[in-house]
Formats: C-alpha cells, structure tokens, sequence
C-alpha cells in the first residue's frame, strides 16, 4: 500500500505523475515478458477467423456475446492499417507436453511477442481512463486532491488490474470502464446513454447486471418529484434496446442467436458435481439477494443523497454477484466503485482493497505459473523452454489428495471471500452494532484500526 507520506518533499501533482510513471514502467515490462498462452491463443483464433472473412460465429473458437468480438474485430482492422502484424502465433511441438498436464488451460500455439503487445495496449489504455474518471469522481465528491491523488494509486498500481491487462489479457478493464461511464452518465441525467453503456457492459460480461435495480431506483430516486422518473427510466430502456439491437442484428440476421448464449450456458452448468452444483446455487442466491435488496435500499434514499448511494449500492451490489464465481479477473468490474467508496464511506475498506487485490494476483499467477514464460522462450533466448517444461508439473504435484496448484488457489480464495465479506459487514456494522453490541463495537473497532484521516 502506498503512502503519500512517504513522500513528503514531492507535490500532489508530482505524485501523481511519479504514479503514473510507476505504473506505465510496471506493464511496459511485463507486456513483452510475460503472457498467459491460452487466453490469448483464442484471441488470436478468432481474429484469423475474421480476416478469413467469416463472421464471429461461422467457425468454431468464439464463444461469447458478440461485443468483445467487435471490439478484437476493430483492433485487428487498426492492426492491419497501422501496425501490420502479419503472424500471431506458431504451434511449437517443444511444448506440445503441457497440453497433458491436470490443469488443461494451457496449450502449445504461442502467440508472438508483437500480438502481445497489440491485444495488451488498448486494455493498459483502458487502465489510464478508468483511472482518470476514479480520479475525477473522488476530486467531486471529497474536494481533495491527495484522495484523488491516492484513488488514483489504488487503481493503476493494483496488482490484479496490472495482471489482467499486461499479462493475462482478459477484457475485465473494458467492463470496469463501460460500468463506470454508465453511473456517471447517471448522475448526468444522461440515460439514454447510460442505458446504451449498461447494455454493452452486460453483453460483453454479465457481473453489472446485477446493478440492474439499482441503477433503475436511482432515476426514481432523482426524478420521483419533478414527475420525470418514467420519462427517464423510458429513455434508458430505448438506449439498451437500441444498443442491445445493433450488436446483435448480424446474429439476428444469420440466425445465430443461439451461438451467442454458448459460453453464458456452458459456465452455469460447467461443474456438475454436488459440491459444485451447491456452491453454485448459492452463489447465484447471493447474488439475487444483493441486486433485490440493495435495488430497494437506493429506491429509499433521499434525493440529496442519491450520488453517492449510487456508488455505494452499486458496489455492495457488485460484491455480492462476485460469489457466483471466484475467477480472479471478475473483481476489477468493482475495484473502482471500492475505491471512491474507501474515500467517501470510511478508509477501513482498504483492508477489503488490499485482501481482494493481492489474493486474486496471487490465484492467477498460480493458475499460469510457468507458462507465462513461454512466448518470451520461444521467440527469445531469455529462457530455456526445457526448463519451463520441467517446472510447471511441480504445482501438480499432490497433498491430501490436492495438487499444490488446488491447495494454493483455495487458500487464496479464502482470502478473496473475506475481503468480500468484509465489505458487507463494515457497511452493516451499525446495524449489527444496534442488535448485537458485542459483536458489532468489535467488527466497527476493527473497521477503524490503522485508519488515520491525515493518512489519506
């Protein structure tokens, strides 16, 4: 955790140059070093299949809604305009043995040091604009400075957005800044836009759905007394029908609607066990409770406050669709809503910032592990590949009938489920004060411990 403190001759505006500076030099580094071979492979299959003048779903390798299949398509057009990456991987029959290993997301195509960095850029650009609005939207509703300044820091520096967009390459930084612009365009009143935003975040990944409600209590919230609330809710509804239309018509046409629900149907039934099927169940029961109830908290907020319970009850909202699934990219769609919360509903949830940030980097450099080292092997001579071939079965090796990779990953989600759960307690910490005292001055002393104004 970074401490303005620590620097105390600098001035804020230096600061956060220095922070922006640290971060860039961070992915700069790692986006030629290090990728996770598997993601990106089937980036590099669906853009070959566009350039062979197929459409998203003619050939197999596509399996989600078609927004981030356009957003590769426009990426691949730049490519080919400004950039000209002509080869995006080659099968290497050297790695061909980490195909067999027990955790089977790893494949022996590695994509080539260029591709990297094509699909890379516009995910660390992604970066510097949700950092940019978290740091506008705190300067707003604080009036500080050194807390945007901070706001700022706990974004760009944070290992698992660093992780997602320099090395794994998975497109949660895209949901985390279309979900923010859609709450701004809110507060706005803008929600014809707000409501073309929330259908692209939601077709592109469905966590912000759960926002849904409150979102909608939010217009109520605003417009119940000027007699606007059902002309508002009506152009949000207009923009989502309108946005959802336009990136579906190619399907709509085709009559491939159907391929586009594959990779939503595939991950609710992919773990059929009974243990599975439990967790799974209650997760989704989490997550309907967080979208009913906290929808109904913001249709009672004051108007006055509408603002910043929009953030708040988004957030809370968020956290609960999270234990639907653990994956470690899924909580950047709410690191920024946790972040502007830090600074306007108290700083002990940087505890939950620090817990969930670096237990989720942790789950997916374990997932990865070795592997993120391939493309630099094959394309460099930094690495032995003979090497890495010897190293990655090492996490597979087994304790208590668990690999190591299964035991660490389990710690970690641990971890992560705290930092959650934590989030909810502290926000209902003067409510369980009120019934259960005992309990409740101990979890609100623990809130506040470390926690100093002057600090942030």
């Amino acid at each position: 955790m970074i401490q303005l403190s620590a620097f105390p001759t600098l001035s804020l505006k230096k600061i956060l140059i220095l922070i922006v500076l640290i971060g860039l030099t961070v992915r700069l580094v790692l986006m030629p070093l290090l990728t996770y071979e598997y993601d990106i492979y089937h980036w590099g299959v669906i853009i070959g299949n566009i350039n062979s003048g197929n459409n998203l779903y003619d050939l197999t390798g596509y399996f989600y809604t078609p927004t981030w299949g356009y957003m590769m398509g426009s990426i691949s057009a730049f490519s080919d305009i400004f950039l000209n990456v002509d080869t995006m991987g080659i099968t290497f029959t050297n790695l061909l043995p980490i195909e067999d290993l027990e955790y089977r997301f790893h494949i022996a195509t590695i994509s080539t040091i260029p591709f990297n960095l094509m699909m890379k850029a516009p995910f660390v650009l992604c970066d510097i604009l949700v950092g940019y609005i978290l740091y506008k939207l705190i300067l707003k509703y604080t009036e500080s400075k050194k807390k945007a300044t901070y706001g700022f820091g706990l974004w760009f520096l944070c290992p698992i957005v660093i992780y997602m967009s320099s090395v794994q390459v998975m497109f949660d930084t895209i949901s985390a800044l279309l979900i923010l612009l859609t709450v701004v365009m809110l507060c706005k009143d803008k929600c014809f836009l707000a409501g073309a935003l929330f259908s692209t975040v939601i077709l592109l990944k469905f966590f912000p759905a759960f926002c849904l409600f409150v979102l909608v209590g939010y217009i109520w919230v605003k417009h119940k007394d000027d007699g606007l609330a059902k002309r508002k809710l009506l152009e949000a509804i207009l923009g989502a029908g309108i946005m959802a239309l336009i990136l579906f018509l190619p399907q709509i046409l085709n009559g491939q609607v159907g391929d586009t629900l594959s990779f939503v149907v595939g991950r609710v039934s992919g773990d059929t066990s009974i243990s599975g099927t439990i967790f799974t169940m209650a997760g989704i029961a989490i997550a309907l409770f967080g979208m009913l109830y906290f929808g109904y908290r913001m249709f009672r907020e004051k108007k006055e406050n509408a603002d910043t319970a929009l953030f708040k009850y988004v957030l809370l909202a968020l956290v609960c669709s999270m234990f639907m699934s653990f994956g470690p990219q899924y909580v950047i769609v709410m690191i920024p809503f946790l972040i502007i919360h830090i600074f306007t509903s108290g700083a002990g949830y940087r505890k939950c910032w620090i817990l969930i940030s670096i237990s989720t980097f942790a789950v997916a450099l374990t997932y990865n592990n070795f592997s993120l080292l391939c493309s630099i092997a094959e394309y460099t001579s930094l690495v032995d590949t003979e090497w890495i071939l010897s190293a990655m079965p090492v996490l597979e090796g087994k304790m208590f009938d668990m690999t190591y990779m299964e035991i660490i990953i389990f710690v970690f989600n641990i971890v992560e489920c705290i930092g959650l759960i934590m989030i909810l307690a502290f926000h209902f910490s003067d409510c369980i004060n009120g019934k259960w005292p005992s309990i409740g001055s101990k979890l609100i002393k623990f809130k506040d411990m470390g926690v100093k104004d002057s600090e942030i």
